[in-house]
């Protein structure tokens, strides 16, 4: 009997992401997606190659700077997939293309419609880290988003009884489509009146939800209205959409004050189309559950872009999905974990989760908007012969706190040269200079503290 999607042992597991990252890679994005064509030929490989997660991690990673290095959204349609009736009666799956064919008998029409299903971008949610840029789905994504967003109810622990107001803002995106097709396939009741707290105390007075869901930076600000307001009496969950840290969640239950719901944590990472959630049983200790016969998650040195076990980036595979192809995509979320594929704690279930996520850790935005990703940084530094050493570090101005990015450098040579030549790159490679570039000793450098996130790239609170 096969196994259900969240009952899988390493076995099943290994062979069915093996047979699925090779369906995708030789019937998908190979064929269809244009930079991936490209990529591959460059990197000296075929589709028929990739035909496993272990031939899958021999492909660098990308992120949205790779696809579109001066950030130009419109530069990510190289990621849709391009495919044509011809396409599709090559790479489509067996049974889809027998019915497209009966159809093609009796109704030219539907023969098209079955077609446009599987490969036609319909739908697009908004993401990005350095910039923002569209995530094009098909019908047929759609079906495996409401499909997750099912699983993501059972994960969380509710059911059809339940009733979601969502204060996300009005927005195409991954959170707000993905919650709201949860609950449609779950058949429970869901409003999304937008983020003003006066129009979500409203709605709460109005109808009285089982479940808040609300973003990490906000969820302060609509638990205390809402608990004030009185439409808290139902409230028995709480999901803060992201990856809080420990002082979110902990000001989150505070801001409940006596009610008794418990605080989950729902998260999409960059890129992603479907949401990850915690189990009601185990909590943040289980860590976010991820869907195997949906994704591949893996680990990557955001400084090498090498594979990694014990910590590191979180890229993304994209499995079965025929919009935008997100092959070893770059998330900008980091793990100090491993990925854990072992029976959870508290729901059991064997999907690989994800502990102690730091949501869009590699990237910064300042105040006036312009992002300085911290990958690029380290790109630019590692391929410089003229540095023995470097450092990026990254906390607050004691003066006020503000976040500031500095680069110590530890030249061999010159410098002064050295300065010019590793600001240059970072401009060229990031889009935008960090704070300050420092010079001092090998030994300096080396010596600076903080909290590692890669060998050089440090964080201080």
């Amino acid at each position: 009997m096969a196994s259900s999607w969240d009952r899988h042992n390493a076995s099943s597991l290994a062979k069915l992401q093996d047979r699925l990252v090779g369906e995708q890679v030789r019937h998908a994005v190979g064929p269809f997606s244009p930079y991936w064509k490209r990529r591959l030929t460059e990197l000296g490989t075929t589709p028929s190659a990739i035909d496993s997660v272990a031939s899958l991690a021999t492909i660098p990673a990308a992120g949205e700077r790779d696809i579109s290095p001066h950030g130009d959204p419109a530069g990510m349609a190289a990621l849709v997939l391009q495919s044509t009736e011809t396409g599709f009666a090559m790479h489509a799956s067996g049974p889809a293309l027998r019915r497209a064919l009966r159809l093609r008998l009796t109704d030219k029409a539907a023969y098209q419609s079955v077609i446009e299903q599987d490969t036609k971008p319909t739908t697009y949610v908004w993401t990005g880290l350095g910039f923002r840029y569209p995530v094009a789905s098909s019908r047929a994504d759609l079906d495996i988003v409401a499909r997750t967003g099912a699983r993501l109810w059972q994960v969380l622990g509710l059911t059809a009884d339940d009733a979601l107001l969502a204060a996300l803002p009005a927005g195409t995106t991954t959170e707000h489509v993905a919650l709201s097709y949860a609950a449609m396939a779950s058949g429970a009741p869901a409003l999304f009146p937008g983020d003003r707290v006066a129009d979500l105390v409203a709605s709460a007075r109005l109808a009285p939800p089982t479940v808040l869901a609300a973003p990490v930076r906000r969820a302060v600000e609509v638990i205390s209205a809402i608990v004030d307001g009185g439409g808290h009496t139902r409230l028995r969950t709480v999901l803060l959409v992201g990856a809080p840290a420990d002082a979110e969640r902990a000001a989150a239950r505070e801001a409940l004050g006596g009610a008794a719901a418990d605080v989950l944590a729902v998260h999409a990472p960059t890129g992603a189309r479907v949401l990850w959630g915690e189990c009601r049983q185990a909590g943040q200790a289980g860590g976010f559950h991820t869907y195997p016969d949906v994704e591949v998650v893996q680990l990557i040195d955001p400084e090498t872009g090498a594979a990694s076990a014990d910590g590191g980036e979180v890229v993304l595979t994209q499995l079965g999905m025929r919009g935008s192809a997100l092959l070893r995509w770059r998330t900008g979320d980091v793990t100090a974990g491993r990925i854990d594929s072992s029976q959870c704690p508290g729901c059991k279930r064997t999907v690989p989760r994800i502990t102690a996520l730091r949501r869009a850790a590699l990237v910064l935005v300042s105040q006036d908007g312009h992002a300085l990703d911290l990958r690029s940084v380290a790109g630019a530094m590692a391929g410089r012969a003229d540095l023995d050493d470097w450092r990026v570090v990254v906390g607050g101005r004691r003066r006020d706190g503000r976040a500031q990015v500095i680069v110590h450098l530890a030249p061999t040579g010159d410098p002064g040269e050295a300065v010019v030549g590793a600001a240059a790159d970072i401009r060229t490679l990031a889009g935008v200079l960090p704070s300050q570039l420092v010079v001092g000793e090998p030994d300096e450098v080396a010596g600076l503290a903080g909290e590692p996130l890669t060998r050089r790239i440090l964080l201080r609170s």
